[in-house]
């Protein structure tokens, strides 16, 4: 059981992370901010992942569970390659986002995570 709330609360962590993340690099704020942000939404990634891949297995009742893993599982692979590519936006090409392309990521991800959420309490399938 702790495992879950683990999880849960890294989750949370992790979304909070990635969209102050994505908010920052599209609003330009320069210096130590972004760069903050950046070192704790990767903090937290590893760490979702890590804590996730432990409880899967411990628990391989949860692998077998129904479709809404493997859903819950491709929202949480592609919030993981939108954040490694962020960083390498930040850190080696040194570009910003675009207002555009900003709101698209920055909305995509919320609806990533409350999706992911939403799977996660009900298990619909």
């Amino acid at each position: 059981m702790l495992f879950y709330v683990g999880h849960l609360l890294l989750a949370f962590s992790w979304a909070i992370f990635l969209l102050t993340f994505i908010k920052t690099l599209q609003n330009e704020i320069e210096g130590k901010e972004v760069k903050l942000f950046a070192l704790l939404s990767t903090i937290s990634m590893i760490a979702v992942l890590i804590v996730g891949t432990k409880m899967m297995l411990m628990d391989h009742s949860i692998i077998k569970s129904g479709k809404w893993i493997h859903l819950k599982l491709s929202f949480d692979i592609v919030l993981m390659l939108e954040n490694l590519f962020l960083l390498k936006l930040l850190f080696k090409d040194k570009k910003k986002l675009s207002r555009k392309c900003g709101n698209i990521l920055y909305f995509f991800s919320y609806f990533a995570f409350m999706t992911m959420i939403f799977l996660t309490m009900t298990r619909p399938f």
